[in-house]
C-alpha cells in the first residue's frame, strides 16, 4: 500500500495542501500520514472522520500514532488517515520516518506571495536532500483538484527512467498527458530535432508502456520563459524537476525557499538527486 506523508505547519497552505493530498490518496489508492511538525489543539477539517482500525501496512509505533481514521465518501477509495505530533521532530527524525515507513511521497503547502511568518523550524530542503521518495509542493492558492498535463522539465541527455517510471505511474492514475519537455542545460548545446526525439524514442519511449507519453523539444535558453511557455502555453499543471539538478537550481536556487519561486502558480513535484 502506498502511504502520502503531509506535512502541516498550521499555515493556510498546509490546510490546502492537505485536502489537495486528500484527492490524491482517493486517486492513486494510498493512506495518509499527516505529520503535525506546529503545536496544534487539534487538526481542523470539513470532512468527516470516520473511526477505523490501524493499517498493518504502516506499523506506527504507539507513540508515533494518534488516532487512525478512514476518510471518504460513500463511494470510491476511502484513505486511511494518521495524525502525528511531530511538534520536536528534527529533519533527520522526519527523514528517518520517511525512510522507515517507505512513503511514497511526501506533500508540503507553499505560499505564492511571502509572508515573511515562519510557523516551523523544519527545513523541507533538508528532508528532501536524504530521503528517496519526491516532494510534491502545492502552492496556497491553487484550488485544482485534478491533473490533466504532467510536465518533466529535463535534459534529455539526462533523463532518468526511474524519474519517468514514477511520473508514468502517476499520470495513468489520472489520465493525464505526460509530456518530457527538453530544455538543454546551462553551458550545453542544444539539441537538434532528430536527435532529441531519438533519444526520447530509444530511451524513454520503447521502455514505457503508456499511450500518452510525448516529448517536446524546447529551444528557449532561459528557463524562466521556457517554463511559462510550458505552464502558460502548453498548459502544464504539475511540473516537475530533480533536486539540485540543471533547471531546479535555475529556478529555485541552492535550495526550497518559503514562497514558490515567480511564475511558477502550479504545484511542482520534485524527486531525489
Amino acid at each position: 500500500m502506498r502511504t502520502i506523508l503531509v506535512l502541516n505547519d498550521g499555515s493556510r497552505g498546509a490546510e490546502n495542501a492537505e485536502e489537495f493530498a486528500f484527492t490524491i490518496a482517493q486517486k492513486v489508492k494510498a493512506d495518509l500520514l499527516i505529520l503535525n511538525i506546529v503545536k496544534v489543539k487539534k487538526l481542523k477539517t470539513r470532512r468527516k472522520l470516520v473511526k477505523a482500525s490501524t493499517h498493518a501496512g504502516i506499523n506506527m509505533s504507539s507513540n508515533e500514532m494518534s488516532e487512525a481514521t478512514s476518510v471518504g465518501s460513500n463511494d470510491g477509495f476511502k484513505p486511511v488517515s494518521w495524525d502525528v505530533d511531530a511538534s520536536d521532530y528534527s529533519e533527520k527524525d522526519i527523514s528517518e520516518l520517511v525512510i522507515r515507513k517507505g512513503i511514497w511521497l511526501m506533500i508540503k503547502g507553499i505560499e505564492t506571495h511571502v509572508t515573511h511568518q515562519l510557523l516551523c523550524h523544519v527545513d523541507i530542503q533538508t528532508v528532501l536532500n536524504h530521503v528517496a521518495c519526491p516532494l510534491l509542493l502545492i502552492p496556497d492558492s491553487y484550488k485544482k483538484r485534478s491533473f490533466e498535463n504532467v510536465a518533466y522539465a529535463v535534459d534529455m541527455r539526462y533523463c532518468r527512467r526511474t524519474v519517468v517510471k514514477f511520473l508514468t505511474e502517476f499520470a495513468r492514475d489520472y489520465g493525464a498527458n505526460l509530456i518530457l519537455e527538453h530544455l538543454s542545460a546551462h553551458g550545453l548545446p542544444p539539441l537538434d530535432d532528430k536527435y532529441a526525439m531519438s533519444l526520447f524514442a530509444n530511451e524513454i519511449a520503447n521502455h514505457v508502456q503508456y499511450s500518452k507519453i510525448y516529448f517536446n523539444n524546447i529551444k528557449q535558453r532561459n528557463v524562466n520563459v521556457a517554463i511559462g511557455v510550458i505552464i502558460n502555453n502548453l498548459q502544464a499543471d504539475l511540473l516537475a524537476l530533480v533536486n539540485h539538478r540543471f533547471h531546479f537550481e535555475e529556478i529555485f536556487g541552492r535550495a526550497i525557499k518559503t514562497c514558490m519561486p515567480e511564475g511558477i502558480p502550479v504545484p511542482v513535484m520534485i524527486f531525489p538527486l
